[in-house]
């Protein structure tokens, strides 16, 4: 078995071979989520921007059929039925996204103010 390190530059060079023997044809990549994720740790504000939720239906609500119109009308008309659900979901869950970023902001001032200094020589 490998460390996570290891397993992950495995994963690269598989994938790096794949893309060089013309695979992933028609695959973007996935943008600002993707770059801040393969980056390393994503900063703060983009964790807060990620914990607020706001969903727009139109970008969520069509349909890939060929005569797909009635449908995105049918989903359109379930949305619009559930939309005081929706909100308050979509409120329990952004508020509650924030309260864990907030717990982490603790967390971590808790563990750099009890992090051990290099030692002096008193120690």
């Amino acid at each position: 078995m490998t460390d996570p390190d290891e397993a992950l530059e495995v994963a690269r060079r598989a994938a790096k071979e794949r893309r060089a023997a013309g695979g992933y044809q028609g695959v973007g990549g996935g943008g600002a989520l993707d770059a801040s994720i393969l980056d390393g740790e994503p900063s703060r504000e983009l964790l807060a921007e990620w914990a607020v939720i706001d969903l727009d239906p139109d970008e969520f609500v069509y349909s890939t059929r060929s005569a797909g119109a009635p449908v995105t009308a049918l989903k359109r008309i379930l949305v619009r039925l559930l939309r005081q659900y929706f909100v308050e979901l979509e409120a329990r869950q952004t508020r509650f996204n924030i309260a864990v970023l907030a717990r982490l902001d603790a967390l971590e001032g808790r563990a750099a103010r009890e992090r051990p200094g290099p030692p002096t020589l008193k120690d």
